[in-house]
């Protein structure tokens, strides 16, 4: 009799189906059970910053372009001057370099198809603003895409950036650029992930006009100032408008130290050394900075934004207007028209490049920008050169001290004149005669 016991690990069929899961109790308009919290699903752990710091990375890369553009651009307006010195400005990072040399190769060979034969070094122009407008577009997405309605009135701006500088590219024929590429993609995948629907600047056929630049710049700037900071930021910059008023007699070592303070202190609350309150607060105190005084990484780093936010902003302005010529004036130019000057710190601005050169009669104006970091032995080959007359040292941009400068001019006997305020001609000829006439006319 065959055995038809079930073998060992298996199972009789059943013919009993699966409990039904009882039907929910109607309530007929019953109040719903009170809230309990250990039957609440946990939400998923916010994503980790690197998003932001990926959109920082890219930021700095397409500011470091800006840079590379400008350089570019500039070197070929020294060229048609016939300067001597076409790369005495060169951007520090090789890598930039290299890419500059090939934007410039693109500008030639699209210069070719000009029936004028004449180069548009206004092209060159576009991609340095388009690269900045796109940097400070993701600098703003950066600070505003987790909050609510932030991508949603943000995004727009930088597609249209984004966009601008691809057109702008295309123009001088030049390479896709990866950096370029790379925010068009992030911009999709957020407009899919907040389900937004971009309008315009998302296709190839609807590109902006890279022309457009600077008011793309002005509208970033504007939506980052409309943004609302924090109770504790609002009460920060209350306190340092209070110690920012005129004060008659200047400000104390105490007072300096308290607006250092409370630069670092609004930095470690979220606020960008980029910000826009920060300038109207520090732009009207600049010309006081006290001289000599070791200055704190946070508030270097809001002077080299305001620094870069007045040289960008230059060519959004109409050009320079060159002050009446003063006595000092005439004088500066007797003692050094024919000759070249160094000027060592801040970013280098082009018109007031021209002003000061024209108006001094120099035969060269080398404008050496600082970078943090970076070793004044870099600066030795300029200030070494004969027909250099004397160098500036814009202190208040300047990230290297006196002393450092100053070692390199006394080897090769050439005086250093520190320029504590602007750049304007007659500032620039009273510092002069004031610290090294004297040595100008032995000469």
């Amino acid at each position: 009799m065959p055995n038809e016991t079930p073998a060992h690990g298996e199972h009789e069929p059943s013919d009993t189906k699966p409990e039904r899961e009882p039907l929910r109790e109607l309530t007929l308009g019953r109040s719903k059970p009170p809230f309990d919290p250990s039957k609440v699903r946990p939400e998923p752990e916010l994503p980790a910053r690197d998003e932001d710091r990926e959109l920082e990375s890219l930021a700095t890369r397409c500011r470091a372009k800006a840079d590379a553009a400008r350089w570019a651009a500039e070197r070929q307006r020294r060229i048609h001057e016939r300067s001597e010195s076409p790369d005495e400005v060169a951007p520090s990072d090789p890598a930039m370099v290299e890419w500059a040399e090939k934007l410039t190769d693109a500008f030639y060979w699209a210069s070719t198809d000009d029936p004028e034969g004449t180069p548009d070094i206004a092209r060159l122009d576009a991609v340095a603003g388009s690269f900045e407008a796109v940097a400070e577009g993701l600098l703003l997405v950066r600070d505003t895409h987790r909050r609510r309605g932030g991508l949603e009135r943000d995004l727009p701006l930088l597609a249209e950036t984004q966009s601008a500088l691809r057109r702008a590219l295309h123009r001088l024929k030049a390479q896709e650029d990866p950096d370029q590429s790379e925010v068009y993609e992030w911009v999709r995948d957020a407009a899919i992930r907040q389900h937004l629907f971009l309008k315009r600047f998302m296709r190839a056929d609807d590109m902006a006009d890279p022309a457009g630049w600077p008011g793309l710049l002005a509208r970033i700037e504007a939506q980052a100032g409309s943004r609302p900071g924090s109770q504790r930021q609002a009460m920060l910059f209350d306190r340092l408008r209070s110690l920012a008023a005129p004060i008659e007699g200047g400000r104390s070592h105490e007072s300096w130290q308290a607006i250092f303070s409370l630069v670092a202190e609004l930095i470690a609350e979220g606020t960008p050394p980029s910000s826009r309150e920060f300038r109207e607060v520090l732009l009207p105190l600049l010309d006081d900075l006290p001289e000599g005084e070791e200055m704190p990484p946070g508030f270097r780093l809001v002077l080299r934004e305001i620094d870069r936010y007045l040289a960008i902003r230059q060519t959004l302005t109409a050009p320079v207007v060159t002050d009446e010529p003063t006595a000092w004036v005439r004088e500066a130019a007797r003692l050094i028209s024919g000759r070249s000057l160094v000027l060592i710190g801040g970013l280098r601005r082009p018109e007031t490049q021209r002003s000061l050169k024209r108006a001094l009669g120099l035969k060269e104006l080398v404008w050496l920008e600082t970078k943090e970091h970076q070793s004044v032995t870099t600066f030795e080959p300029a200030i070494a050169r004969p027909d250099v007359a004397l160098v500036l040292l814009a202190i208040r941009w300047s990230s290297h001290a006196f002393g450092d400068v100053k070692l390199y001019c006394d080897r090769h006997v050439k005086p250093l004149v520190r320029l504590p305020g602007g750049y304007s001609t007659n500032q620039v000829a009273a510092q002069i005669l004031s610290q090294c006439s004297g040595h100008l006319g032995e000469r």
